[in-house]
Parts: structure tokens; C-alpha cells; sequence
């Protein structure tokens, strides 16, 4: 284990330790990851400190909330709190900011740290999620101080594992993801019966990715996209957050290298960057976004500036498959 890894697994502790009161926040529109690293976090405060108040805050996602709820917190409920903020790689996407600067903030988090925004930043882009850290920082604070892990918390760890890992299906998954799940899955949790509800969707959800199905474009070999307007929304009566949870579906077109999906926002465009291959988080940071080798996030002003983007994410295509000498 990275000895500077282990140095601030123990700061986050010994803070955690002397603090009676801890807010644990998570990034906006949550994904299982978010709320896995999040709620595990509470849990493995509470079971270890029982008499510390902790909350977790975020808006509630409908087709996650069956694992745990947010409570609504006023600025009074962070007079002299620890806050820990989860899953969540810059301060603008932190979903609830009634801190202050006098508040103590902790960062644990696996994207690239393009923003240190706290004052201990706990990132590993080397994990396959957030969930994956959170359990090596209990692996390693368990033997030294002899902690405990509930079967809560490491169904809520498996789950975000799962999540961002899809099903350990995605190139981010490791010996050592691996490893972890099948230490979580140890505890007493229904495995089966978790994913099956983290899979089930509504009638309008179920039509939407017919559209997706009905209206993806290939752009250029190697490249697809599609395109979600305001009232395709309205039509199916999503939002922005449901629409991103479909954004791995055309993954195994075949001759597929990279992809995205770019949903209107009104005054901008959000932008789903995937890639099966090709390294595409440099590309999002050109367009105000960044992220990870293979999953990225971007912002475009217009529809004429997708284009450009769609552009560049055909040359990295073309760069990559001529590198690797890929003919097909």
C-alpha cells in the first residue's frame, strides 16, 4: 500500500475521531457510485462512533433512494462540523454547498484531481471507484485501530463498485476490484435481489431507450453520438440525470470506439464522453469538462460546437486505431 495513502487514511480518521459532528455530501445527479461511497461512509462512522451526529446530504435520486434518504440541513447544522464530500472530483459539482469556509472539508474521490478543493484530498485514480477507496481506507484503519465494517456499509460499497464498474464489465476493473467484491459479498446482504432493484426502471425509462435505440447516429467510423433535445425530455418525461444512466447502451455496437451523448441543458450542452479505447479525458477538458481515461464529461455552448467536438473525437478515434493498427 502507497505510504502517502495510508498518511492520509490516518489524518481522515483521527479527524473523523475528534469531530462530534459530520455532514457527508456527494456530487450532483448521483450515480450508485455516489451514493455507495456516500451512505457507506455513514455507516461506518455510526457503527464505530454511535454517539457522533452524522447526516448525509443530496438531493435523492428516484431510482436510488431505495437505499437511503437526505435529510434537508440549514446552515446551523454546520456550526463546528466535519464535512466529507465523496465521489465528487471539482467544488462545482458538489450537490448542497451551505458549508463555509470555516468548515474542515475532506475530499476521498478516484477521478484525476484536477480541483484540491478540501483541506485533506484523498484521490486514487488508481480504484475503480470511490467505493473501492472507502473500502481500503477501512482495510487499513481496521487493522491499526481495529474498526468495524457492517453488512450496510458493504452493500452500499458493493453497489457502488458495481455501478461504476458496470457489472465489472468496464476496463477499470482490477485484481484488486475483484478482490474487494468478494470480500464485501462475505457480509449479509442479498446480493441478487440489491442489483435486480438497482436495474428496475419505469415504463417511461423503458421507452426512452427505445429512443436511444431508434435515434443514435455514427458520426464517422468508429464514432456514434446522439443527440437529446429539450423535448425529447419532455416527451418522455426524463431528465438529464435519467437520460446519462443510458449512455453505456450502444456500447457494443460493432466497430464502436468512442461515443457520446449530448443533452440539452437550455443555455448549454452536457456532454457523456465514453470510450472503448482511445483516451478521451484530455478532449473533455479542451471542452470544460474532464474525467477519466474512458468516461468523461464535457460542455459545449451550442449544437454547432458538438460538431467541433465530434470532430476531434473522430480524429482521436482515427489516431488511436491507426496507432494500434486497426484496420477494421
Amino acid at each position: 500500500m502507497n505510504k502517502d495513502y495510508e498518511t492520509l487514511y490516518e489524518e481522515i480518521f483521527l479527524k473523523i475521531k475528534e469531530s462530534d459532528k459530520i455532514i457527508i455530501h456527494r456530487h450532483e445527479r448521483p450515480d450508485p457510485d455516489a451514493y455507495g461511497s456516500q451512505g457507506a461512509m455513514y455507516q461506518i462512522i455510526k457503527a464505530n462512533f454511535p454517539e457522533k451526529k452524522v447526516i448525509t446530504v443530496g438531493k435523492d435520486s428516484p431510482s436510488l433512494c431505495f437505499l437511503f434518504k437526505n435529510k434537508e440541513v440549514t446552515e446551523e447544522d454546520y456550526k463546528d462540523a466535519l464535512v466529507i464530500i465523496t465521489d465528487t472530483a471539482n467544488f462545482p459539482r458538489v450537490d448542497g454547498k451551505l458549508f463555509t469556509k470555516n468548515n474542515f472539508l475532506i475530499k476521498i474521490d478516484h477521478h484525476p484531481p484536477l480541483d484540491n478543493y478540501a483541506d485533506i484530498n484523498l484521490v486514487d485514480t488508481e480504484v475503480s471507484s470511490c467505493s473501492e477507496l472507502i473500502y481500503n481506507f477501512y482495510t487499513y484503519i481496521n487493522k491499526k485501530y481495529g474498526i468495524v465494517l457492517n453488512d450496510e456499509a458493504a452493500k452500499l460499497l458493493y453497489l457502488g463498485i458495481v455501478g461504476d464498474t458496470g457489472r465489472f464489465l468496464f476496463p477499470n476493473t482490477s485484481a484488486d476490484t475483484l478482490r474487494v467484491a468478494s470480500e464485501l459479498i462475505k457480509y449479509n446482504f442479498n446480493m441478487s435481489k440489491l442489483l435486480d432493484k438497482m436495474e428496475i426502471i419505469d415504463d417511461n425509462i423503458m421507452r426512452f431507450r427505445a429512443f436511444i435505440f431508434d435515434n443514435y447516429n455514427v458520426y464517422h467510423d468508429g464514432v456514434a453520438y446522439l443527440k437529446i433535445t429539450k423535448e425529447d425530455m419532455d416527451k418522455y418525461k426524463v431528465d438529464p440525470g435519467e437520460v446519462s444512466t443510458g449512455v453505456n447502451l450502444i456500447r457494443n455496437l460493432k466497430g464502436l470506439y468512442a461515443w457520446c451523448f449530448a443533452i440539452d441543458e437550455g443555455n448549454k450542452v452536457r456532454v457523456r464522453l465514453r470510450s472503448k479505447g482511445p483516451i478521451i479525458n484530455t478532449l473533455a477538458e479542451k471542452y470544460a469538462g474532464g474525467g477519466h481515461p474512458m468516461a468523461s464529461g464535457a460542455t459545449v455552448k451550442n449544437w454547432a460546437e458538438l460538431d467541433d467536438l465530434l470532430d476531434d473525437l473522430a480524429k482521436l478515434v482515427s489516431n488511436y486505431r491507426k496507432e494500434n493498427e486497426i484496420l477494421d
